[in-house]
């Protein structure tokens, strides 16, 4: 009674507003699951076997010493969580949301890479894989839901596994990963309307397209002659590596409410 007085006062002096924050009310049951360590565990051990399904699926060199160093990965992961975040390592429900993102990522990641390198497709080569991997879905999604820091800790981390998915490391789709995932963070510092995830799209593309040129794959362009260059193709190319960003951006766009419903974040 008497906390519903004060809040009417202030309402009135203009220092409250008139909506309430949505509160959601949690089972004891719920609870419980949210900081069982035993649930912490599963979740950790359910991403290792993912990883060991990406990593073992197809043909590639030397998959147990690729799967070795990705659960190397795994475990600094883990403790630099702990360290650096220990709110979100506290709740399940967050670690749940980090590492699904994660694998949905490297699972398209993966996807594409195979794809690409079959030959089955006459448009989809092997360098087509690095213009279209979205390599900033994760760090979009996680910087926008829980903050910046979120965001450059999957940046980096997804950077690494994505680039042993298919064989050695990858050096140009490590680098191509890090940059796009830290442009895409830096551009959501503070999102207020969904536009803003286009924006930042629209630059991870860029980003993208240049590290591509630079990496050769997209050409090859002969600057020395330059009739002797497929300028068509280059052109499609060129459109693939920026629309990806966008492409990404929007389907961001549209995942944030239900990831928002889902996990009980209001942003």
């Amino acid at each position: 009674m008497f906390d519903f007085l004060k809040r009417g006062r202030l309402v009135k002096r203009g220092l409250a507003s008139r909506k309430r924050r949505r509160r959601r009310s949690r089972s004891e049951l719920m609870r419980n699951v949210e900081c069982s360590s035993h649930v912490k565990v599963f979740i950790f051990a359910l991403f290792a076997g993912g990883l060991a399904f990406l990593v073992f699926s197809g043909q590639q060199a030397e998959p147990t010493k690729n799967y070795i160093i990705a659960l190397l990965v795994l475990a600094t992961a883990i403790t630099q969580l702990w360290i650096n975040q220990p709110k979100s390592f506290e709740q399940n429900s967050r670690i749940l949301l980090v590492f699904s993102v994660v694998f949905v990522q490297l699972a398209v990641t993966k996807l594409l890479l195979v794809v690409c390198n079959s030959g089955s497709y006459r448009f989809l080569r092997p360098e087509t894989a690095g213009l279209i991997t979205p390599y900033a879905f994760a760090p979009l999604v996680l910087s926008v839901l829980l903050g910046r820091q979120h965001g450059l800790y999957v940046a980096f981390f997804v950077s690494l596994w994505s680039s042993m998915l298919f064989g050695p490391i990858d050096a140009p789709l490590l680098i191509t990963s890090l940059i796009s995932g830290f442009t895409a963070v830096s551009l959501t510092l503070q999102v207020r309307r969904r536009s803003r995830l286009i924006r930042a799209g629209f630059f991870v593309g860029l980003a993208i397209w240049f590290l591509s040129l630079t990496f050769g794959l997209i050409g090859p362009i002969n600057w020395f002659y330059p009739t002797a260059t497929d300028w068509g193709m280059v052109g499609v190319q060129s459109a693939l590596a920026i629309g990806n960003g966008i492409v990404t951006a929007m389907i961001v766009g549209g995942a944030l409410p239900m990831l928002e419903n889902l996990f009980g974040i209001t942003t």
